[in-house]
């Protein structure tokens, strides 16, 4: 390098990562990934009757919306959400989409929705017990009777094998992108450290910093919210399988109902 401006002061999550966040995920199979949640609401509707899909979907967390194009559900209306602006305008031109708190959020017609999603490890962002119970209420709100939320949160297991202590480079186009990451088992957080060097016109680098924490829970203390929030567990799934999943698991996939 040529040279470094001044650090800037730490970002807010998300903010420093938008521009090159579906470069650092380039490895995710999205498409594979879709078709496993499309399965998990075909499981959830029961014989016959999730043939058809959902009609009105919301994401919350939805970062870039990778599930936008192509659509989870092509004939479904979905919203797609954020607590990230920066993240939003990253996403494909044209769908509906609106920067807001899943913990509480701004849509006031109850039970409008089908199916409600919050994928990859985006509930592990609620680092408090009564954060994840506060989003849950607000999807329990939100759906129709019989409708479904699924949820994925990454384990204990995801973070002792892949992000206790390590340390990943990255180049994506004209920036570099560092992360350092570190798991306290006995607090259950996972820290994220993010480092961005881009190159400016000047032919020196940009750095700005951002901190991701997250809350690893075990899954049985999820199992209790969910039934505190009024929902009916349908499952809890190891990985992408459709198996029982426990604190072994790397990623666990909760199918929960709206009696």
């Amino acid at each position: 390098m040529s040279g470094t401006r001044a650090t800037a002061p730490l970002s807010l999550p998300y903010g420093a990562l938008a521009p090159h966040y579906d470069g650092v995920m380039e490895h995710v199979d999205y498409a594979g990934w879709a078709a496993h949640l499309r399965g998990l609401w075909r499981g959830a509707q029961g014989k016959g009757a999730g043939r058809k899909g959902p009609a009105r979907v919301l994401e919350l967390a939805a970062g870039t919306c990778r599930f936008a194009s192509p659509p989870l559900f092509p004939s479904a209306f979905t919203v797609y959400t954020d607590l990230s602006p920066a993240m939003l305008r990253q996403a494909p031109a044209g769908i509906p989409r609106v920067a807001c708190d899943a913990r509480a959020l701004p849509f006031k017609a109850d039970g409008a929705f089908d199916l409600i999603l919050m994928v990859y490890d985006s509930l592990n962002y609620l680092t408090e017990p009564a954060e994840v119970l506060a989003a849950l209420g607000e999807a329990r709100r939100l759906l129709r009777s019989g409708g479904v939320f699924l949820f994925d949160v990454t384990t204990s297991t995801c973070s002792r094998r892949h992000f206790a202590d390590t340390l990943d480079f990255q180049e994506i186009g004209g920036s570099a992108v560092v992360r350092a990451s570190r798991f306290d088992a006995e607090t259950e957080t996972q820290l994220n450290l993010f480092t961005f060097f881009t190159l400016g016109p000047d032919g020196r680098y940009d750095r700005r910093e951002e901190v991701h924490r997250q809350r690893v829970y075990p899954a049985a203390r999820l199992k209790k919210l969910a039934r505190e929030a009024g929902f009916s567990l349908r499952g809890c799934l190891a990985d992408f399988t459709l198996n029982p999943g426990s604190d072994r698991d790397e990623r666990l996939h909760f199918v929960l109902q709206k009696p």
